[in-house]
Order: structure tokens, then C-alpha cells, then sequence
């Protein structure tokens, strides 16, 4: 039987509010599927565009969106089949809708006749959301081509963290830093230790802290600090012994003025002869230096000018030498500091003299005491007492040095000595001790005893 006119058009209309309500469904699922998942791809790819962001192209992200959505796609309409509708069903939403009373579904039943068209088809009560049905697809969509174009910072194999190296090689480099800037010593000494801290460097990072690695560098550093250490002292030596022998017409005895030349003379070998080699320009300015003649202020091959800036150059390279953290100590009694009263400083020291004879025109007035087995030759068979007005600092009981002396025993002998005679007689022997109490404690004890 051909259907009629009114029947093709109440099931076409069946058939598309079926349609829309099935597609109602099959959104509701993947919206929630399209929020999660193209979420999930988004940190995927921000994760690999900042750990292996060279593999990734635009059209490689394009196809991997592509097949991320075709799979929400069927994962949704095999969650939602099982609420769609079919003709029937959207006959009797018609019927319902339009209030014809069943004779949609009669008529497909082939009860009674197909209603009449209808002018102006109603929308039998559906109407889209458009912002709940694609608002949450759109923004996950925006959550993607953002993590494309965002800006990362790529993680490359260079940029990995690395162990932490030895805290001496950094120290080091730093007293190496000092050495250059002060411009001590020759550039290709200061190359040779760098050369050698790279050496320890280079070696695989698992052996940094090997014991020959840990060895080695602690060798190095000692070694070098050392030589450092002792290239200070030697200059602030040079520079007390110039200041001393510049002013040696003020009187000078000849003991203490030979006692200087021989100290100069001595610590520009060691200068010399140091493991760093001393740079080329400050060696021949020392080496210019006519000692014998500076008392009359007889240079040779030097001006005062140029003196002057040699001493401070000297005086300058020892601060900054010995103001370094980590160096070694120096043996005992081998000072060098140049602070007030050591050979430097302010107050009754001039140009750094070492000390004098005690007369009016004496040198520094003080002189470096130290507690050992090294005799302090102060060059004077003067005794004063001392005295410490300034007793802020004093601590009760400090051990200033220990000794070993003998005694000197007594051996005349002696003959039996009287112990002394009865001064009191003794108030023991009484039948009951007495006590004194308070009145309070009496009456507490009168209360038991009678």
C-alpha cells in the first residue's frame, strides 16, 4: 500500500524529533568525555613540547586532535544508544506534544486515518541550548590550541640538574679571580691551576667525590693556598722592610739596618722562587731596587713616585691575599697581618717600621709576641712591668702557656713538734639534746608529749 501524502509527513517528523533527541543524548556524553580527554591531551602536550619539544609539528598535533576527538566520538554514542528513540517513540512524543490524542501512533498501527497536515509545524516543545551544547567543547578545544602556542621553557640534556661539585674548586677559582685582578702573578701560572681544577672537572660525575678525586683536590688547594699564603707574607715583608730602610738616616743602628737587608733580600727570593710565578712587570720593579742606597733616598732605577706606588701595590696585594677565606695558617710565628700594631697600621706605627731602640726616635713602639719555643728578640734588655688598664676582656682562669719547672725541696731535717694544748672542754654527754623551736612547733609536739 503506498503510503499517503499525511503519513510521509508525520513520520519524517517523527524521524527528526527522534533524530534531535538522540543527538541531545549523544552530546550530553561527550561534552563530559571532550572536557576530560582533550584536557588530558593539552598536558600532553605541554609536557612534551618542554622535554622532547623537537618531535612535535602542527601537523602531528592536528592528526593526534583529530583522532583524540573520533574516539570521544564513539565512546559517546556507545555510552548514549541506550536512551535513543526511534519512529515510534517520536510519534507518541508528537501525539503527546500536540495533543492529538494517540492518532499518530492509531494511524501507524493502521488504526484510523494520518491527521491532516499542519500549517506552520510547530517545534512540539524542543528547543536547542546552544551554550550548554557546544560551550564545553569549544573551551576544551581553546584548552588545546593554548597549549600549542604557550610559551615553555624547553628542558634540554644540558639543562638537566646536575650533582653538586666540590665547594673547593669554587674556592679556587675565587683565589685565582683574586690573583688576576690584583695582577700578581704571570697569566699562564694562573692557566696551569685552571687547567688542572678542569682536569677534575672533566672526570665522570660519579667520581667527584671519589676519595682520589677528593685527594686531589684538597692536595691542590693546599698547595696553592699555601704559596698563597706565603706570597702574602713575603710582600707585606718587601713593603715593611722598604718603609723600614727608607727612614733608616733617622738612626737606625747598623745591627737593625743590616737586620732589614737581610729580611728584604730573603723574601725577594722567596718571591722569585715561589711556585706562582711572580708577573713579569712587579719582579723588575723589585729587582730595580737598590737597597743599600734607600737610607739616602738613592734609587736605582726607581723614583720615589714609583716607589711609592710599588709599596702599595705590595701593601694592596698582601690585604687582598690574606683576606681570602680557607687559605692555610702560616707556621707559628710568622706573622704578617697588617692591622694596628703589626707593622701597618695606624697610631704610633710609621710607614710600617718595625720597632726601635727605645729613644726618641724609635720606631713602631710595639712589637709581635708570641708564647713558644722561638726566643722573642725584642733588642732592648729593658724590663717593664705590665699593665692592662682595660679589663673588659680579661677571663678569669686563662691559660696563657704551660711549663715544666723543678722544685726546689727543703731537706734540713726537722725533730718532733708539740701538737698545741686543750683550748675548750668539750659540751657532749647530755641525756637529752635541746632543741630550740618555735612556739608553734612546741605546741604541735605538746599535743603527743607530756
Amino acid at each position: 500500500m503506498t503510503p499517503t501524502a499525511e503519513e510521509r509527513f508525520w513520520t519524517r517528523r517523527a524521524i527528526a524529533l527522534a533524530g534531535r533527541v538522540n543527538l541531545g543524548w549523544w552530546l550530553d556524553r561527550f561534552n563530559r568525555l571532550a572536557v576530560v580527554g582533550l584536557l588530558l591531551f593539552a598536558l600532553a602536550i605541554l609536557a612534551v613540547r618542554t622535554y622532547r619539544g623537537g618531535i612535535l609539528t602542527l601537523s602531528l598535533v592536528g592528526g593526534g586532535l583529530a583522532g583524540v576527538v573520533l574516539l570521544l566520538a564513539l565512546l559517546a554514542w556507545l555510552l548514549s544508544r541506550r536512551q535513543y528513540i526511534g519512529l515510534e517513540e517520536g510519534l507518541a512524543r508528537l501525539d503527546d506534544r500536540l495533543h492529538l490524542h494517540n492518532r499518530l501512533s492509531a494511524a501507524h498501527r493502521g488504526i484510523g486515518q494520518w491527521p491532516g497536515r499542519l500549517s506552520g509545524f510547530p517545534t512540539a516543545g524542543f528547543r536547542w541550548r546552544y551554550g550548554q551544547a557546544i560551550l564545553p567543547t569549544v573551551l576544551s578545544l581553546v584548552l588545546v590550541v593554548t597549549a600549542w602556542y604557550l610559551p615553555v621553557q624547553r628542558s634540554t640534556p644540558g639543562g638537566e640538574m646536575r650533582p653538586v661539585e666540590p665547594g673547593t674548586w669554587e674556592q679556587m677559582e675565587d683565589w685565582l679571580a683574586t690573583l688576576e685582578e690584583e695582577n700578581l702573578i704571570e697569566e699562564n701560572a694562573i692557566e696551569e691551576v685552571k687547567n688542572r681544577i678542569e682536569e677534575l672537572r672533566d672526570q665522570p660525575e660519579e667520581e667527584w667525590f671519589s676519595h682520589s678525586s677528593l685527594e686531589a683536590t684538597d692536595t691542590l688547594a693546599e698547595t696553592l693556598g699555601r704559596q698563597m699564603r706565603e706570597m702574602a707574607a713575603e710582600m707585606a715583608t718587601l713593603d715593611r722592610n722598604l718603609s723600614a730602610l727608607k727612614h733608616s738616616s733617622h738612626g737606625m743602628g747598623e745591627a737593625a739596618r743590616d737586620r732589614n737587608l737581610k729580611e728584604f733580600t730573603e723574601a725577594l727570593e722567596a718571591l722569585e722562587g715561589s711556585g706562582l710565578a711572580l708577573n713579569e712587570a712587579l719582579r723588575k720593579r723589585l729587582q730595580a731596587i737598590a737597597p743599600y742606597g734607600l737610607g739616602s733616598e738613592m734609587l736605582s732605577g726607581l723614583s720615589p713616585g714609583e716607589l711609592r706606588d710599588l709599596q702599595e701595590q705590595l701593601r694592596k696585594g698582601a690585604s687582598a691575599l690574606g683576606s681570602l677565606e680557607g687559605l692555610p695558617a702560616l707556621g707559628e710565628g710568622d706573622s704578617w697581618q697588617t692591622g694596628p700594631g703589626m707593622g701597618m697600621g695606624s697610631g704610633t706605627v710609621v710607614d710600617g717600621m718595625p720597632r726601635g731602640r727605645g729613644g726618641v726616635d724609635r720606631g713602631r713602639g710595639d712589637a709581635p709576641l708570641f708564647y713558644g719555643d722561638k726566643e722573642d728578640d725584642l733588642g732592648t734588655e729593658n724590663i717593664e712591668a705590665i699593665k692592662n688598664e682595660d679589663l673588659s676582656r680579661a677571663t678569669p682562669g686563662e691559660v696563657i702557656g704551660l711549663g715544666e719547672t723543678e722544685r726546689e725541696i727543703d731537706k734540713t731535717p726537722t725533730g718532733p713538734q708539740s701538737g698545741g694544748s686543750v683550748l675548750s672542754t668539750g659540751q657532749g654527754g647530755e641525756a637529752v639534746s635541746r632543741e630550740t623551736l618555735r612556739p608553734e612547733e612546741q605546741a604541735v609536739l605538746k599535743r603527743y608529749f607530756k
